[in-house]
């Protein structure tokens, strides 16, 4: 299986080799130093492949590249998040 991963503002998504768009995170940026993660996305089709888990982790990486501390807003992120904190 052939994915994309792909950026748009304040968005990653995964496209499949038929360029159909089956996954996406978004986050907003919160004046200099925050940021929420507000959405995560998987076609039910693809999910169990650990490509949330693979959108999360950029995330979290570009924004802690940005120096900004992550508010989970999403159930998805929230509950990684958390668990990945205790």
């Amino acid at each position: 299986m052939s994915l994309h991963l792909l950026e748009a503002n304040d968005r990653f998504y995964v496209c499949d080799a038929n360029n159909k768009e089956i996954g996406e995170i978004t986050f907003t940026r919160l004046g200099k130093d925050k940021a929420t993660i507000d959405h995560t996305y998987v076609d039910p089709a693809y999910r169990g492949q650990g490509i949330a888990d693979n959108l999360l982790d950029i995330v979290v990486r570009r924004l802690q590249q940005e120096n900004r501390d992550i508010i989970p807003i999403c159930s998805f992120a929230i509950k990684k998040l958390t668990r990945k904190s205790d």
